[in-house]
């Protein structure tokens, strides 16, 4: 009765002139926006009338009329292309976006899980974020990332997945355990991975786990995207001429428990693989989680002649890249100078000036 009421009503009001003011109104109102000052969840159980929707959404603040809004759905939308299901509004809504979003199907499912790997994230670290997340014991999630058959089903050959988690933020919708987040993490990495890289990379000599063990080197590196394929044109020179690359973020990594302070003795330990002062080539394998756009420097790199770099005494987010060492041992005197003599500074060269 009340939905021939609510018929009735429009076909008066569409009749004459008075239904052109109402249609103009009606479409004003449609796309007039209403500014939410908290997220708002509706549910639309399977079945349920148009009535119930409308009030629903008033009464939580989504529209402002119930009736402008049956009349807007009947006239406008096709009604019976609305979806049951949970629907989250949030900010300024207009009637127009209420009914796409729910003729669209666009569910709100809560995220029970969300985790973010920042570019450079070494494994280690991750283990401990999901830890401190309960998707597992450290041990238990260190164990399984270091498993060979688990790796091998994830189309990895290393000795761990160091390198394969790739840096992103990821969210679940389902408490995950530390194998269904990985092979999310690893697939997205395979997903981001450029096209025909395998191919390309075997034209330079590197597999695959390389690769990656380079961008992971341009990525600790540098924070500059501009200054990736120049960090990669020094690397590959290093290699080819078979010179220690003297990274000192790999030798870090190597280093158990490490404080924050690199040590003098820190440099000359060779027992330590990753050490990139003694140990010439890249190290073992990837010392953090490398980004697209350091994957791709890898295989561009740039062709300026540079083979030495140091931090910019002026701005310690950047570098200063050399083609000899007279001009870098330049640089890393004003570095020095301006740091007060520091016991350990971060050199790139084949040299250290003292």
């Amino acid at each position: 009765m009340r939905k021939l009421v609510l018929t009735s009503v429009v076909f008066v009001m569409l009749a004459g002139v008075g239904g052109f003011v109402f249609i103009a109104l009606l479409d004003d109102w449609s796309g007039r926006t209403l500014n939410l000052s908290n997220e708002v969840v509706v549910e639309l159980k399977p079945g349920v009338g148009l009535r119930a929707i409308a009030n629903a959404l008033e009464t939580k603040g989504v529209i402002d009329s119930k009736t402008f809004f049956m009349a807007l759905t009947r006239l406008r939308y096709d009604y019976t292309k609305v979806q049951a299901g949970a629907y989250l509004f949030k900010g300024s809504v207009s009637p127009s976006d209420v009914l796409k979003k729910m003729m669209a199907g666009d569910i709100y499912i809560p995220v029970v899980l969300q985790v973010s790997i920042p570019e450079g994230f070494t494994l280690k670290m991750l283990n401990e974020r999901l830890a401190a997340k309960n998707v597992g014991k450290f041990s238990e999630l260190d164990k399984l990332a270091r498993d060979v058959k688990f790796m091998r089903s994830l189309g990895i050959k290393a000795n761990s997945l160091e390198g394969f988690t790739y840096p992103a933020t990821y969210n679940f919708e389902a408490m995950p355990d530390g194998r269904e987040f990985y092979k999310k993490t690893v697939k997205t990495f395979f997903e981001k991975l450029p096209a025909d890289y395998e191919a390309e990379i075997s034209k330079v000599g590197l597999n695959l786990t390389q690769a990656v063990t380079f961008a992971s080197l341009i990525e600790l590196e540098t924070m500059r995207e501009e200054e990736k394929p120049l960090i990669a044109e020094v690397i590959w020179a290093r290699l080819k001429r078979g010179e220690p690359l003297g990274i000192d973020a790999a030798i870090i990594y190597g280093i158990s428990n490490y404080d924050g302070d690199l040590k003098w003795k820190d440099l000359k330990n060779t027992k330590n693989r990753y050490n990139t002062r003694i140990h010439r080539g890249l190290p073992p394998g990837p010392i953090g989680a490398a980004s697209r756009s350091s994957l791709v420097a890898v295989l561009n790199p740039s062709k300026l002649g540079y083979y030495y770099y140091v931090l910019d005494s002026n701005d310690p987010t950047r570098h200063l890249f050399s083609k000899t060492l007279a001009e870098h041992n330049s640089h890393v005197r004003r570095l020095v100078k301006s740091a007060g003599r520091p016991t350990i500074r971060r050199n790139h060269g084949k040299e250290n000036s003292q």
